[in-house]
């Protein structure tokens, strides 16, 4: 198809290479095996036949797709003189007043796909009317809006509920919100492009409840449901230099809390309003200081002051220290966070 009107030999040269490489050759595994395994055998290119299929989320491969099916366009377009016809890479939409008419052209199109590109249309291939709502490219569309597809919904549903039964433990006393910033960030990385999916149809309610069915979020991330927005608590702006300003950052993000805040070996309070918080867990207030540190207990005392914390407090957010920046300030990022439940 290309060959007859691109006469450079280096770029033939190169198309060849991009077009005929065999990704299942030479690759680096890095997911997980048991995703992979899930994979149906039409959508994986370990299952299909040597030279078949195209990788998917190459840009070149959409590129090569819409070439590949041009053929096809022009078949629709001027062969059979369809006037309302979508085509996304391989997800098709033909629209008629006459069912008969769609009839004939899925039959024609099936002959020729099969004799001219040795492709078959899949077994999903629908006939409805409009009234029912147009299944295409994870929506339904609708003529005056645009719904989500309840399958795109219900991958979301499975995969929150994975990440709760990771992040969040059930105690006897407590509830405890485990803070693991990679897992968190994958977490936030599928949420983000669910969100921009779901933001470019009419979903405003859905965002709505999916964040109220799954609580747990609020823990983690601010949403703004008329942006479709999501912001992390667990990481402060770039633009904090100095250790009081990362506690009175986390003391911002989790109000209410009492913040357990590692310096060295001892978990410090900077503000005037811990008064209340170190009277009731009898600790003397520190002499005056330059980096301003009013209370302060040793690491390895948390547990007793937990328990201590826990007869007045609800809620107790653990910040703890992680590597040296090359400015000399430490990062400082939550570890956890505990829940006192009400039979405590």
């Amino acid at each position: 198809m290309i060959a007859p009107e691109l006469k450079n030999d280096e770029a033939l040269w190169l198309l060849r290479t991009l077009v005929y490489h065999d990704c299942t050759a030479d690759y680096h595994f890095r997911g997980n095996m048991g995703i992979l395994n899930k994979i149906p055998p039409h959508k994986s290119l370990f299952k299909v036949a040597k030279n078949k299929g195209l990788p998917i989320g190459n840009l070149n491969s959409q590129f090569f797709a819409n070439v590949y099916l041009n053929l096809l366009d022009q078949f629709v377009k001027h062969q059979l003189k369809c006037r309302y016809y979508l085509r996304y890479c391989d997800d098709t939409v033909f629209l008629s007043r006459d069912r008969e008419e769609l009839t004939m052209w899925k039959d024609k199109i099936e002959t020729f796909i099969d004799e001219k590109l040795q492709l078959e249309l899949r077994k999903s291939f629908k006939l409805q009317p409009v009234s029912n709502g147009i299944d295409f490219l994870g929506y339904i569309v609708r003529t005056d809006y645009l719904l989500v597809r309840r399958r795109v919904v219900n991958n979301l549903h499975v995969k929150l509920r994975e990440h709760k039964s990771l992040l969040v433990k059930e105690g006897r006393f407590y509830r405890r919100y485990l803070f693991d910033e990679e897992m968190l960030d994958r977490l936030h990385a599928i949420l983000s492009s669910y969100l921009g999916h779901f933001k470019m149809a009419n979903s405003y309610n859905l965002c709505k409840s999916i964040w109220e069915k799954h609580a747990f979020l609020d823990q983690y991330f601010d949403f703004d449901p008329e942006a479709c927005r999501l912001t992390r608590k667990y990481k402060y702006p770039a633009g904090i230099r100095r250790t009081c300003q990362q506690y009175f950052y986390y003391r911002w993000r989790f109000t209410g809390d009492v913040i357990l805040f590692q310096v060295g070996s001892f978990f410090e309070f900077y503000s005037e309003h811990d008064k209340k918080i170190a009277c009731n867990i009898d600790l003397a207030r520190i002499r005056k200081n330059r980096r301003g540190v009013k209370y302060g207990f040793p690491v390895h005392m948390i547990n007793i002051y937990i328990q201590r914390l826990f007869r007045y407090n609800t809620f107790i957010s653990v910040i703890l220290e992680r590597e040296q920046y090359p400015g000399g300030i430490k990062k400082r990022a939550p570890a956890y966070r505990l829940e006192r439940l009400t039979k405590h």
